[in-house]
C-alpha cells in the first residue's frame, strides 16, 4: 500500500513538472519582461472587444526611445477593431519638436486569466467581477513616410482587463493604488525608413515598460536624473 501511495505520488510530481516545462516553454516566445508579468496566469478563449481598453486615455503615455531613453510622446487618436483578432490604429508621435502622425495595427496573440487575482484595495472589489485578466499582442504602426524623421513602430503589447459580473470587458484600473500599478505597456523597436537603423522604443502607462534604470521613481513615474536632459526636464 505505502509503495502504491509512494509511485502515485512519484507520478503526480513528475505530471506537474511537466505542466510546468510546458507552461515555461510556452512562454518562451515572448519578451522576458511579458513573461515576468504574466507568470500567474493560464491562457483563456475569450471573445470581446477590447477597442474601450487600448484607447483609454484617463493618464497620458509615458515613454522613450532610443538607448539614452529620450523623451518620446504618443497619442492614439482611434482605436477600432477591424477583424476578430485586429485593431486599427491611427495617432501622433512627437520627439523633441518632431511630430509625425501614424496609422496601423494592433493584433491580439493570446488572452490569458489571472489564477489567483487580487480584489484591490481593503478587498473592495471582491465579488464585483467575473475574472481578471490580460492580452498579450503586436503592434506595427506605420508614421507617414512624407514627414521628417519618421518610421516605423513594432513589437509587444500588453494590457490588463477584467469581466464583470455582467460579462462586460473594461479597463482593469482595480490595482491603480499600487505604486507599481501599469496598464497599456508596449515596448519594441523603430525604424526609420531614410537610414533604416533601429532603435529601442517604449512607453506606457503610468510605468514604462523594459526602461532599465529610466524609472526611479517609488510611488510613481519619476524620471533618473542622469537622462533629465534628454527632454524630460521640460
Amino acid at each position: 500500500m505505502t509503495r502504491k501511495i509512494a509511485c502515485s505520488l512519484l507520478l503526480l510530481i513528475l505530471v506537474t513538472i511537466g505542466l510546468n516545462s510546458k507552461t515555461k516553454v510556452g512562454l518562451t516566445r515572448y519578451p522576458s519582461w511579458i513573461v515576468a508579468k504574466i507568470v500567474d496566469s493560464k491562457p483563456v478563449k475569450l471573445t470581446a472587444d477590447f477597442t474601450h481598453v487600448l484607447s483609454n486615455s484617463s493618464t497620458a503615455y509615458i515613454g522613450y526611445i532610443d538607448n539614452n531613453y529620450q523623451k518620446f510622446d504618443i497619442s492614439l487618436q482611434s482605436v477600432h477593431k477591424s477583424t476578430a483578432n485586429r485593431y486599427a490604429v491611427t495617432g501622433v508621435t512627437m520627439v523633441r519638436t518632431n511630430r509625425c502622425n501614424f496609422q496601423g495595427t494592433i493584433d491580439v496573440v493570446e488572452n490569458r486569466q489571472f489564477t489567483h487575482p487580487t480584489f484591490g484595495l481593503d478587498n473592495s472589489m471582491k465579488g464585483q467581477f467575473k475574472r481578471r485578466g490580460c492580452t498579450i499582442a503586436k503592434y506595427r504602426f506605420a508614421e507617414n513616410a512624407q514627414q521628417k524623421g519618421s518610421g516605423v513602430f513594432v513589437g509587444y503589447l500588453l494590457f490588463y482587463w477584467y469581466e464583470t459580473n455582467k460579462g462586460e470587458i473594461v479597463y482593469d484600473d482595480i490595482d491603480d493604488f499600487s505604486d507599481s500599478y501599469s496598464n497599456n505597456q508596449y515596448a519594441g523597436t523603430w525604424q526609420s525608413y531614410a537610414t533604416k537603423k533601429s532603435k529601442p522604443c517604449a512607453w506606457g502607462q503610468y510605468r514604462v515598460p523594459n526602461s532599465g534604470d529610466l524609472d526611479v521613481g517609488a510611488a510613481e513615474f519619476s524620471v533618473n536624473p542622469k537622462y533629465a536632459r534628454n527632454g524630460w526636464s521640460k
